[in-house]
């Protein structure tokens, strides 16, 4: 059984000690208590996470030693099983259709839809972009060409591409359930109101990391987990990090997935646990 432990510093004459008794490592992220269980650390620098709710299968890319280059997997978060995926090099990006249950990856020579049969990727167009960011929402795919660090948004089933105003530098990407637009450029953090309207965030600089849900939009930075106000420009702090993701997600009723080092956790939230509160009297 693991005990963690967390000390609450009181001005007082009496120290107080909470206890957590659980029977896995936890996580607290702002007021939320999470099991944090370990599905696999057998591939290297994992990133990109994407979720498939419908056969809780979850994607990303990592470095393949037998490839010498970016390889993808996915493993089942229920069973953990895990399996390599074919038929393209150079991966750097990983999205999920989480209305059709699509899986894209985008390389420096297109974008490639997975086919789960044969277990293998094939490129299906925009053979002259180098795509290292997807992002599938609302019913629109949007991403980032690495040529000119610039937002597309793609029709046609992946075979034409519209550029998205005229930002550029672009070095992160997200949709929210909104259609707003967040990205980060080297000028900063900004937000395209309802895909329109771009409004600079006062509060942050840079964002590693957007999370969003189908109310709030988050971004992890150097500090911590900031809620983002698209409209007003401006973010605040939510939680501090016990951890730096090189990648996180949101999953299925409340589960968060990150990735750090060679190691993919799923967060779960605890909804119902024991507290211990032991008063102890101050040692001068």
């Amino acid at each position: 059984m693991y005990l963690v432990i967390t000390l609450v510093t009181i001005l007082s004459v009496e120290a107080k000690v909470t206890v957590y008794l659980t029977d896995s490592p936890i996580q607290k992220i702002g007021g939320r208590l999470y099991k944090q269980d370990l599905l696999t650390d057998q591939f290297k620098d994992p990133k990109e996470l994407a979720y498939d709710s419908s056969t809780r299968n979850l994607y990303f890319m990592y470095m393949d030693d037998a490839l010498q280059n970016s390889g993808r997997a996915y493993i089942n978060v229920i069973t953990k099983n895990a399996k390599k995926i074919n038929g393209i090099s150079k991966n750097k990006a990983t999205a999920v259709d989480q209305d059709t249950g699509d899986v894209y990856f985008g390389s420096d020579n297109g974008l490639y839809k997975y086919d789960p049969v044969s277990n293998v990727a094939t490129n299906i167009g925009l053979y002259n972009m180098n795509i290292f960011k997807i992002v599938i929402r609302n019913n629109a795919m949007f991403i980032i060409d690495a040529n000119n660090h610039m937002i597309y948004k793609i029709f046609n089933l992946g075979t034409r591409a519209v550029k998205v105003g005229n930002m550029r530098t672009i070095m992160e990407l997200d949709v929210d359930f909104k259609r707003n637009i967040h990205f980060v450029t080297m000028c900063g953090v900004f937000c395209a109101v309802d895909g329109v309207e771009v409004v600079k965030n006062r509060d942050l600089t840079v964002v590693y990391h957007f999370l969003s849900d189908e109310m709030k939009t988050f971004g992890v930075t150097d500090g911590g987990l900031y809620e983002i106000d698209c409209r007003n420009g401006t973010a605040a702090k939510v939680a501090t990090l016990s951890f730096y993701p090189r990648s996180i997600i949101f999953g299925d009723y409340g589960d968060i997935f990150y990735a750090t080092d060679d190691n993919i956790y799923r967060l779960t939230p605890i909804n119902s646990y024991f507290v211990y509160n032991v008063k102890r009297n101050s040692v001068e």
